[in-house]
């Protein structure tokens, strides 16, 4: 019940108190009285979205190949995070020209103005290519990698994220790492990174303690990112 309220299922976990409360113990009568007060106003409209099995993953991915979404190594769940959106009827790619049911929403840095762009363009680097363009800013990166191609794969080849300022990319083991999605501390701690990203010589301590403050969607809002070798978390944020 704790885990439910702490991850704001406030109706579940009222339920749950409600079926397995202690009624003659005022402290339980206590609580009960705020979760249903919650419940009633919220529901689980604000909870921290469970995460996926591995089986409903796979099942997952195996869709979205069959409707053209590339593997990209530094964004893993494009779709996920909301680089891509679904269009039942099909969108025209600027790009190829071809229909596409996926399409491009995060930014994407050329002179001309693009409408749709289809996975496919930009994991074989045509859109980029075409429009002289880049998905990312080459100088908005952590330094440590060396090698010239993954940097390339990175601006070049792989989605971007929407961030409120200027996005920045997060590199570890001498690589670029895979971007995860948008959060704050709620999703941190649903997770078990928290203390891990804290663990970070990028943040000092009044930063840090920004970080646990952190609401997803809010003012101050953290992407979070995980090294591709060592499996790290690792955060940026950024104000509205």
């Amino acid at each position: 019940m704790d885990v439910y309220d702490l991850l704001d299922f406030k109706k579940d976990a009222y339920d749950l108190l409600s079926r397995i409360g202690n009624r003659s113990d005022r402290k339980v009568l206590k609580r009960l009285g705020t979760l249903k007060e919650y419940a009633e106003s919220w529901g689980n409209h604000y909870a921290v979205p469970m995460p996926k099995m591995p089986k409903e993953k796979q099942k997952e991915k195996e869709r979205w190949a069959r409707m053209g979404l590339p593997a990209f190594r530094y964004h893993p769940d494009p779709l996920d995070t909301g680089a891509f959106k679904e269009s039942k009827e099909g969108v025209v790619c600027d790009c190829c020209g071809k229909i596409t049911r996926l399409f491009y929403t995060a930014p994407f840095f050329s002179v001309e103005d693009i409408d749709y762009l289809c996975p496919e363009c930009i994991a074989d680097g045509k859109a980029a290519r075409k429009y002289d363009g880049s998905f990312h800013d080459d100088y908005s990166v952590d330094d440590g990698v060396d090698d010239p191609e993954r940097l390339d794969e990175l601006i070049h080849r792989t989605p971007g994220y929407c961030g409120w300022q200027q996005e920045y990319w997060r590199a570890h083991c001498g690589d670029y790492c895979a971007f995860l999605g948008y959060v704050g501390a709620r999703e941190l701690r649903a997770l078990g990174v928290l203390d891990e990203v804290l663990d970070d010589p990028m943040w000092d301590g009044e930063q840090k303690e920004m970080i646990r403050e952190s609401v997803n969607g809010g003012h101050l809002q953290c992407y979070l990112f995980q090294c591709l070798h060592c499996g790290k978390h690792m955060v940026w944020m950024d104000f509205d």
